[in-house]
């Protein structure tokens, strides 16, 4: 459990190293306008989460006929070499080409949560999802201000490099330390969560994971409207995305915890309201400051979505059904930057910020209308 959790932590943390200045990448070498160079943004960004989609499932459905651990060395080794690849990346095509073929052989942590699930009890299950999903989500804080920093000072190659070394090294330390895992047999199908709320708690996990991977790719857009420095816009944005992302990390475990008290369902229309609400309110922010304190708010809602609809899953449920639900985080880490740019490539801050809030919004009473009285007081 050790081995699978550091692994997962050093992963999130070596593939979001790049998260934050991969877009000003793309602007570096675009040599379209504005407005295309937005919508290659957008695609590029989203690619490798919209095949993970697709990818990770079929991947997972593997292990049931190898070792999860093989797959999972499979899928960061993979990474390494296509990391190392972009270093040397400059047309846009070959870029969008490569971040495809990353999605289609990625999936990791879907794999991950199936060796927690292999190598625990039913009673470790929960505390074990939640040790896991608490590693993802700090890799994910700690990586994007290094990354913009290493960008800054070594360029995007050296960037780029320093990540795909991670990722070996990484990979290294799980074919060592990871004790061998047999093929898992297919799980048997659960009826304990019915199949209109399974898919209303999709679309909740799916709205939520845009609202809080969505930024990154119009940063240096909102940036430039706040009038920062071009040679200041890369540190700017590594600091903001570490700020909101401790939030989200506060939130995934505050929110959780109030799962024990709160019944998930009202806890959940709540944090969908509110974060819906924060979201609207960022076309207040004047400046980086004012503008990131509002992001934190909304993004402390938004990440405690998912960990408290695992909770609910886990709870009545198996492992197959969490691996649906997982793949609504990879949907949303495609649609994010695609939504995102694509808007703003045709209309301004204020029409994003309230579209992502009105689906947002939707999906989260959609989620507690589609409850039963008896799953709402749960």
């Amino acid at each position: 459990m050790a081995v699978v959790t550091t692994t997962q932590f050093c992963l999130a943390f070596a593939l979001n190293f790049m998260f934050v200045f991969l877009p000003f990448y793309v602007h570096a070498i675009s040599p379209l306008d504005e407005a295309a160079t937005l919508r290659w943004t957008g695609l590029i960004v989203g690619a490798a989460s919209a095949t993970a989609t697709f990818g990770s499932a079929f991947w997972g459905g593997l292990t049931s006929r190898y070792s999860p651990k093989v797959m999972l060395e499979r899928g960061m080794l993979s990474h390494a070499i296509l990391v190392g690849l972009m270093a040397f990346t400059t047309d846009l095509r070959l870029l969008l080409l490569i971040r495809i073929v990353q999605g289609c052989l990625g999936g990791i942590s879907t794999i991950g949560l199936i060796i927690v699930s292999a190598i625990s009890t039913q009673e470790q299950l929960p505390r074990r999802m939640g040790m896991y999903q608490s590693a993802l989500t700090l890799g994910q804080i700690f990586s994007p201000p290094l990354g913009a920093m290493a960008a800054a000072a070594f360029g995007f190659r050296g960037a780029f490099l320093a990540a795909s070394l991670m990722m070996f090294a990484i990979f290294l330390y799980c074919r060592f330390g990871l004790s061998p895992i047999p093929p898992r047999p297919r799980a048997v199908k659960g009826g304990g969560v019915p199949r209109r709320q399974l898919l209303l708690a999709w679309l909740l996990s799916f709205a939520g994971t845009i609202q809080i991977v969505f930024l990154p790719s119009v940063l240096p857009i909102i940036l430039q409207v706040f009038d920062v420095a071009d040679e200041r816009q890369l540190v700017t944005a590594g600091v903001i995305v570490f700020a909101y992302g401790a939030s989200a990390a506060a939130g995934s475990y505050c929110l959780a915890r109030l799962a024990d008290r709160i019944p998930g369902h009202r806890l959940l229309l709540a944090s969908g309201l509110g974060a819906s609400l924060f979201q609207v309110l960022l076309v207040l922010g004047a400046g980086p400051v004012s503008f990131t304190l509002i992001r934190m708010a909304q993004t402390f809602l938004a990440a405690g979505i998912f960990p408290v609809i695992l909770s609910l899953v886990v709870a009545r449920s198996g492992g197959a059904t969490i691996g649906f639900i997982n793949t609504a985080r990879f949907a949303g880490n495609a649609a994010g930057p695609l939504v995102a740019t694509f808007v703003l490539a045709h209309a301004d801050l204020l029409t994003l910020y309230a579209i992502l809030a009105a689906g947002l919004a939707g999906a989260a009473a959609a989620q507690y209308a589609g409850a039963s009285p008896r799953l709402k007081n749960r």
